[in-house]
């Protein structure tokens, strides 16, 4: 494959999954020259799905870490660790890190990913987690594995997550929601009712369509909150999990357009022609919709065709978006975009309780969740690829 114009140094600002597989893709596809991965963070790049789940309840890093160091060294991948990049300056096209240290680029990509959406005031709290890194995932689990009661403020994906294995690890656990559904707007009705419904039956209690109104704090730990219809919940443990928010800090420093999340084309490029992103942190168009994906897969989706454009490669990114959450003993996938609208749904059965949902605009097939069935997910896949593009 051969570059449209010379790239021998290429930055990536980020050590997520994005960043990683961005740095492997690279190589995969013949590129040789300087190859820098940068993490803000002290440890080695890992996966961050499991820090909601089996991490709780056994944090070897051995089990979430990519790699060890001698693989980066055998693909020439020099990697930063614990010193992020604070200034990006594009007319020089160069980076600055914490430590100070400058590094040119020809190309650039901004793989700065999300951070969880926080309340204010309770951070500095001991027992008040907005669930984001490894380090917090091991002191939450810490903290789980002595606790007798958890309460979790959201009803997402990560924060049932973290409430399955809290239920595991003996904790009782209170949800307080203030929409009417858990998963309201992230999978179908069907399924966030069958979800609701095995959460009760594993002893989680629900507040839904209430909100915290007020917290009683106890020198460094959050003690009670209060609902917006006068219930006190006490808890040992609480956890926040009320969504995310594209980190554009640095693509802001930069001047970079920002909006809902960094601004990119549909070949993952910013107006910089030197810089691309990917992964949670972007918003590119899809389907004549610009959009913003949360996922492992579009993680490693967007880095690979951010490694193409870089050689030279042409061609949109469309993917074909697809989630998985495993909760309450079960593990449910989704395909296609929560939101996309849809006036027809098919409900089909399998065997011990397992069931899809498709959803349907007139004979156009825009979606679905399955329950325990893992091949219609790969079949609700395969058909989404074979739907032509919206102009």
């Amino acid at each position: 494959m051969t570059a449209v114009a010379p790239v021998r140094r290429v930055v990536i600002a980020g050590a997520g999954q994005g960043g990683v597989h961005t740095a492997a893709s690279l190589r995969r596809l013949g590129y040789d020259g300087d190859l820098t991965l940068v993490s803000a963070e002290p440890s080695l790049p890992y996966q961050r799905p499991p820090l909601s789940k089996t991490f709780l309840r056994d944090p070897d890093p051995a089990h979430i870490e990519f790699h060890d160091p001698a693989h980066y060294a055998s693909l020439g991948i020099e990697l930063v660790l614990g010193d992020p990049v604070s200034i990006v300056d594009r007319p020089a096209r160069e980076i600055a890190l914490g430590s100070g240290r400058v590094v040119p680029y020809d190309h650039l990509v901004l793989a700065t990913g999300a951070h969880p959406r926080r309340i204010t005031g309770l951070q500095c709290l001991r027992n008040v987690f907005h669930l984001h890194d490894r380090d917090s995932s091991v002191a939450l689990g810490a903290q789980l594995r002595e606790a007798r009661s958890m309460l979790l403020v959201g009803g997402g994906f990560v924060g049932l997550e973290i409430a399955s294995a809290a239920v595991d690890l003996g904790c009782a656990v209170t949800v307080v929601e203030q929409l009417p559904s858990i998963l309201a707007h992230a999978v179908p009705p069907q399924v966030a009712d069958f979800l609701y419904r095995r959460h009760r039956a594993r002893g989680v209690r629900f507040h839904l369509q209430r909100s915290v109104s007020a917290f009683a704090v106890r020198g460094d730990r959050l003690d009670s909150v209060t609902t917006d219809d006068g219930t006190q919940i006490a808890a040992d443990v609480v956890v926040v999990g009320i969504g995310s928010v594209p980190s554009t800090a640095l693509a802001a420093q930069a001047g970079l357009p920002v909006d809902g999340g960094i601004v990119v084309d549909d070949r993952l490029r910013t107006e910089d022609p030197h810089v691309s992103a990917i992964g949670d942190g972007i918003r590119f168009p899809l389907d004549g919709a610009p959009v913003r994906l949360t996922s492992v897969q579009h993680a490693m989706d967007s880095a690979r065709h951010a490694a193409t454009q870089i050689l030279g490669g042409d061609g949109a990114y469309r993917p074909v978006p697809w989630f998985w959450t495993d909760q309450a003993g079960v593990k449910v996938q989704m395909a296609g975009m929560p939101s996309a609208p849809h006036d027809r749904t098919e409900i089909s059965t399998g065997p011990s309780g397992t069931f899809a949902v498709r959803h349907y605009q007139g004979d156009r097939f825009v979606g679905g969740a399955t329950v325990g069935m893992p091949r219609e997910h790969v079949a609700m896949r395969r058909d989404l690829a074979a739907v032509p593009a919206v102009p």
